[in-house]
């Protein structure tokens, strides 16, 4: 098992502090490599949220050695892929090649890691990019109420802005205070290169060696202000365009790789994340109050958060789902996951997280997430199967109860504009519909190792 989980990584590291991940993989001949930054928007500072995203895009935009346009160009002409993401903990930059050609990889992101023009005409433009970025998700149903959530649940800890960044910050935002934070950030000391497919490592290393080994290191990372803990439930309601009514509960949990971090995975599923679980059934196949319902263990490199998401059905009140959630939630504390389910969960985990090695790039993501997130770093890999399968249904109540407690939650309401009276705290229990409704439920699977809902959506410049 531990084999299988732990591919045969070759580490190579450099004396300016730049690490390097190699894994050799056949037959295809494909290539991919991903360069991680332990950079994201948990580094910003009091007004310049967004800026660590802003930055990915303007990574595009020309090197002292690439001019505009060309990493983009060369990449097509070579018959290849790149794309980025920004999230709360760090930034990604990768590239998909033929295994002749990658090193043309290494030799962009040698060249962008400190040598970025960030040319202020550039700047100027991609800043409207970004604001109708902004603009676009604001219209997006979920992301204003997830980012209410966040922005309860976090209010010392950096994680309560958005990652995309406040519109006043953006377009308040220089160049030149773009140009100082990627001084202080982008170096080889805070970043670190996965590389898996069809390579020579001995020939790669020296590559990465001669490539990376001249740059300068920047400043260390700083360590954030710690969240204290709630010291009571927090609420919000929103007034929202859209004419459904949605709901956001969240929980503080813990870090990324953590023993508990597995275990709210598992618990997740139980509670929301398919047609099995108790929320699916008992909100949308039994009783009909909303039309979707999903569950995410969100864990980061600090102390993270589970979302409870629903959208109702029209003309049922909020406290009634409200009620009918926090006594599922408290069934699971109390009941545990059956021995059933846990079975059928774990199976589902342990497929999601071999098919996540099948391309070479997701293999590669998987490695960098890791290696970025957890204490442990890619070696994590080799525990994360054999934890899941150890978690027993006495545990996950103890873990169920560690963190289901509504008196550290942020509840968030978004509710028509029209609707004539804000949520408020429930009072009073549902009564059960017993209708069988056949309804959409699906298991999304993404992240590192769990089911995952997506909420911010990244595309192409995330």
């Amino acid at each position: 098992m531990t084999t299988m989980m732990l591919p045969d990584v070759e580490v190579v590291e450099l004396e300016n502090g730049f690490k390097a991940l190699l894994v050799e993989r056949g037959p295809l001949p494909v290539v991919a490599s991903v360069l991680w930054y332990r950079v994201g928007s948990r580094d910003e500072h009091t007004g310049e949220s967004g800026v660590s995203h802003f930055l990915e895009h303007m990574m595009f935009k020309g090197t002292e050695h690439f001019a505009k346009g060309q990493i983009d160009l060369q990449t097509s002409k070579m018959g290849g892929s790149n794309n980025a993401f920004t999230d709360n903990d760090g930034t990604a930059y990768y590239f998909t090649l033929a295994a002749d050609r990658w090193e043309t990889a290494l030799e962009i992101e040698a060249s962008r890691m400190r040598s970025c023009l960030l040319d202020p005409q550039e700047f100027a433009s991609e800043k409207n990019v970004v604001l109708e970025e902004l603009a676009m998700g604001e219209d997006d149903p979920w992301r204003p109420l997830y980012q209410a959530a966040e922005a309860l649940l976090y209010q010392v800890h950096p994680y309560h802005r958005p990652v995309i960044g406040y519109r006043e910050d953006l377009e308040r935002l220089s160049a030149q205070r773009m140009r100082d934070y990627y001084a202080r950030h982008y170096g080889p000391n805070r970043a670190f290169l996965v590389v898996v497919g069809n390579i020579d490592k001995a020939r790669a290393a020296q590559r990465i060696r001669e490539l990376f080994g001249p740059l300068p290191r920047a400043a260390e990372r700083e360590s954030p202000l710690a969240e204290p803990p709630a010291l009571g439930e927090r609420r919000a309601t929103m007034r929202t365009p859209h004419s459904v009514t949605r709901m956001c509960i969240g929980f503080p949990t813990c870090r990324m790789g953590e023993r508990d971090d597995y275990a709210l995975d598992l618990l997740a599923h139980d509670l929301g994340n398919s047609k099995n679980s108790r929320l699916y059934r008992r909100l949308v196949l039994e009783e009909e109050l909303v039309t979707d319902v999903n569950v995410m263990n969100e864990t980061r490199q600090d102390p993270g958060s589970l979302m409870i998401l629903c959208e109702l059905r029209d003309g049922v009140t909020p406290a009634r789902v409200e009620m009918a959630v926090r006594e599922e939630v408290r069934r699971q504390i109390t009941e545990g996951v059956a021995k059933k389910d846990l079975a059928r969960i774990q199976a589902q985990i342990r497929s999601s997280f071999l098919f996540q090695d099948e391309a070479v790039l997701d293999m590669a993501m998987k490695l960098g997430r890791f290696e970025a997130g957890t204490p442990g770093g890619y070696r994590t890999l080799a525990t994360v199967l054999p934890t899941y399968e150890s978690l027993t249904q006495k545990e996950l109540r103890a873990v169920a109860a560690k963190y289901f407690d509504f008196d550290r939650a942020a509840v968030v309401w978004g509710m028509p504009a029209s609707a004539a009276k804000s949520a408020g705290p429930a009072k009073t229990a549902s009564k059960k519909k017993r209708v069988k409704r056949v309804s959409k439920g699906k298991v999304v699977k993404q992240g590192k190792k769990s089911t995952k809902v997506q909420v911010q959506k990244k595309g192409k410049r995330a």
